[in-house]
Formats: structure tokens, C-alpha cells, sequence
């Protein structure tokens, strides 16, 4: 059985060696799961974590930024990320922000993902990432205020 939920302490080894072993990102995801205003999601199969994304937010600009969107390569292509932004979603809309922003690599299908989320382009940077603009940062919103 399949189950998103907020992400736990004792999530982190599976989360960090996932992230260590596909993603590669770097991030503080004890902080994102212990946080009160920031939010870890994951996604169980039975006790495996399969999926996690996350929230944060920025108060002085009343706004969400998406974290991450990654799904274990066996079991991509089931709505298993839809499902995460989705729920990412109600949790921004939750805490009254007045957008939600994320962010991928210009060739990424995660922005087929957010597009038909609902999310509009907004931006771009590049120079965002380190890899002599072979790859443009696109920056997209929805609005929810």
C-alpha cells in the first residue's frame, strides 16, 4: 500500500541514502522534517520510502518554495510525483501563502509535471547553476491568493 505523509526522523537514513544514491542534492533534511513552518513529505510502500518533495517558506514575501520532487526510479510513471505536488499544494494553500515557486532544469520532464499542476513559467536564470549555462534554471509560480 502506497502512503504520503509528513516525513519523520527516523525517515532520514532512507531519505539521505536515496538522495545520496539518485538525487544528489544538497540539503538539510533533518532541519526541513523537524522544522514547524517547513514541511518533508515522503511517500511509503509498506516501510520503504519511495518518494519525498518538501515545502518551504518564506515569510517575508508570504510565499512556498517547492523542495525537491524525487521518485525512486522504480516506480516513476504511476502519478506518484503529481500526487506529491498536489498534496504540496493544499499544505501551501493551508498556511495562506499567496504563491508557491519552483524551480527545475530547462530540460527536466519535472516541468511537465508542474505545468500541468497548474504552475505558470515566471522567470529564469542562467547562471543559477554551475555548469557553464549548459542548463537554464526555469523559475514557475502559482498564484493562490
Amino acid at each position: 500500500m502506497i502512503k504520503i505523509r509528513k516525513a519523520k526522523i527516523s525517515d532520514l537514513v532512507q531519505i539521505k541514502r536515496l538522495n545520496k544514491k539518485y538525487f544528489h542534492e544538497a540539503r538539510d533534511f533533518k532541519a526541513l522534517a523537524e522544522s514547524r513552518e517547513d514541511t518533508l513529505l515522503v511517500i511509503e510502500h509498506g516501510q520503504e520510502i519511495i518518494a519525498f518533495s518538501g515545502l518551504h517558506l518564506s515569510r517575508w514575501n508570504n510565499t512556498a518554495k517547492i523542495i525537491d520532487i524525487f521518485v525512486h526510479p522504480d516506480y516513476r510513471r504511476q502519478g506518484l510525483a503529481d500526487k506529491l505536488v498536489q498534496r504540496l499544494i493544499v499544505l501551501a494553500r493551508g498556511k495562506r501563502v499567496r504563491s508557491l515557486i519552483a524551480e527545475a532544469p530547462s530540460s527536466n520532464p519535472v516541468l511537465k509535471l508542474y505545468k500541468k499542476n497548474g504552475f505558470r513559467k515566471c522567470g529564469y536564470n542562467d547562471r543559477y547553476y554551475s555548469n557553464q549555462a549548459r542548463e537554464i534554471a526555469i523559475f514557475l509560480s502559482m498564484d493562490l491568493s
